[in-house]
């Protein structure tokens, strides 16, 4: 937090600076003597405080704070005197100050002026930052340079750079016969932005697609310059806290640019290089340049996009695909075996994280990993698609039996239309709804019932047989038994 405490005494001075230092590290805090050092400050630096005494000699500090307004529409003013006559206190408030201090100044009122400023400047520090993320998010997903804006405070020498994040992981991740709780990779991006961000450094969080994200910077002061600039090892720092055994991240980052566009453009140029991370080392953030190098080795560049193939082909569940990206690995793996075993490691941990645990074997001690590879992996989707296309199939008839409860509906007739046998079918249904075929056409047809009989002037015989039931004693004890109540006595509570 910046500060500015402005008293031509300079005692004064240094007994606030005192206190405000005690109150713990993270204040940058400047001096000025006179209503003329004030307003260069503010001009210069805008501050987030500023402790101003009201009578100093020159310009006061209220003609200062008028003056200075325009550079720091946020600054928090806050009005020191020796003075208490109200005229003092009422044209300050007017002029925006936020409270109002007697001179010797109180440290526990100082304390508490300062926690309320702190939370003021974070929540407008988080107001900036979400309005740049507004635009970040138009700029990114859009392809549109926004249209000049009012300049955010301090925009003069920006400072631009970004950060690509990946996250390689199983759609459900397991380990163990349990599924593994991951902390959200966006959550710790956030939680950087929140502890991070000022009105001169100001963050945004881009989601480009389910394991890709995009965090944005822009700063405006040399210390937030330097910030900025630590904010990729910070990130890797946190990738490597994240990783697990089945879930990898990787961090692309751009250099530092003077503006927005040539900023998006290099974001542009690293996505496109991004199917290398099966390649890299993510000891450190990559630059641009490491990842052109990369895939201007013809070895690298062809196992990275046969790598990315065989990752998206599992996860979207295409078998055929997936054994033959398997197939071309393996051919491409053989022309190059010397260079190739070098990345065995990373490519073993890559497609774990991808494709999923079927990968447990040890990378050091196993020498035919890649052969294994289709049949470990193939067959865990063919059973996925078996599961899938079962499901597919019981929700069919489901929708079926919603559709046509009403008619002559019977376990054979469903078996018979879906191709199936009667004994499969009510197996597989009592699996899934926990009710049997019969058990769960009565309740629907029990449920109409209920709709019907709430209809003024419909009849039990009626009710009945419009759900599929012709002998009007079966139906009464049916729905007695699953409402618990004849249909004659719900049909006169209902029927008003």
């Amino acid at each position: 937090m910046n500060i500015i405490v402005a008293d031509d005494e300079m005692l004064a001075r240094e007994t606030l600076i005192g206190i405000l230092e005690d109150n713990g590290p993270g204040l940058e805090i400047r001096e000025a003597g006179s209503g003329q050092e004030l307003i260069d400050l503010v001009r210069q630096w805008k501050p987030d405080v500023a402790f101003v005494d009201i009578r100093m000699p020159g310009k006061s500090g209220l003609e200062a704070i008028k003056e200075a307004l325009p550079f720091a529409p946020s600054t928090q003013w806050i009005m020191l005197t020796g003075y208490a006559e109200f005229e003092y206190a009422r044209e300050a408030i007017q002029l925006g100050a936020v409270d109002y201090l007697l001179k010797p100044v109180d440290p526990q009122r100082v304390e508490n002026i300062l926690k309320q400023a702190k939370a003021k400047a974070g929540q407008e520090s988080l107001s900036y930052c979400r309005d740049f993320e507004a635009q970040m998010v138009s700029v990114f997903h859009d392809q549109i340079l926004p249209e000049p804006s009012s300049p955010s405070p301090a925009s003069a020498g920006e400072s631009w750079l970004a950060v690509l994040i990946y996250e390689d992981k199983p759609m459900q991740t397991e380990t163990s016969g349990s599924t593994e709780t991951l902390v959200p990779v966006t959550r710790i991006l956030r939680e950087t932005i929140n502890g991070c961000c000022s009105k001169e450094l100001l963050l945004a969080l881009v989601t480009l697609s389910k394991d890709e994200h995009l965090l944005i910077g822009k700063a405006s002061t040399e210390k937030d310059r330097r910030s900025l600039l630590r904010l990729p090892e910070e990130i890797t720092e946190h990738s490597r806290q994240l990783t697990t055994f089945t879930r990898m991240l990787t961090s692309l980052q751009t250099k530092e640019h003077t503006s927005l566009s040539p900023l998006r453009d290099e974001v542009a140029k690293l996505r496109a290089l991004s199917y290398l991370r099966s390649v890299t080392e993510v000891l450190a953030p990559l630059g641009l340049s490491e990842m052109e190098s990369l895939g201007a080795n013809p070895v690298y560049a062809k196992t990275g996009r046969i790598a990315a193939d065989l990752a998206k082909a599992y996860q979207r569940g295409d078998y055929v695909a997936f054994i033959s990206s398997c197939e071309k690995l393996q051919t491409h793996w053989m022309s190059q075996p010397v260079m190739l075993t070098m990345l065995k490691e990373r490519l073993v941990s890559y497609f774990r994280c991808v494709i999923g645990p079927h990968l447990t074997y040890d990378v050091q001690l196993d020498t035919d990993w890649l052969g294994q590879l289709p049949e470990a992996a193939g067959a865990s989707m063919l059973k996925k698609k078996s599961v899938e296309e079962k499901q597919d199939w019981l929700d069919a008839v489901i929708r079926y039996l919603e559709a046509n409860f009403c008619g002559d509906i019977t376990v054979a007739g469903v078996a018979e239309r879906f191709q199936v046998s009667p004994n499969h079918l009510s197996t597989l249904f009592h699996k899934k709804m926990g009710v049997t075929f019969i058990q769960y056409m009565t309740r629907l047809r029990m449920l109409k019932a209920q709709e019907l009989l709430s209809i003024p002037g419909m009849k039990v015989v009626e009710a009945a047989e419009q759900v599929g039931y012709y002998s009007t004693r079966h139906f009464t004890n049916l729905f007695k038994e699953n409402v618990g109540c004849y249909p004659s006595e719900f049909s006169k509570k209902h029927q008003r």
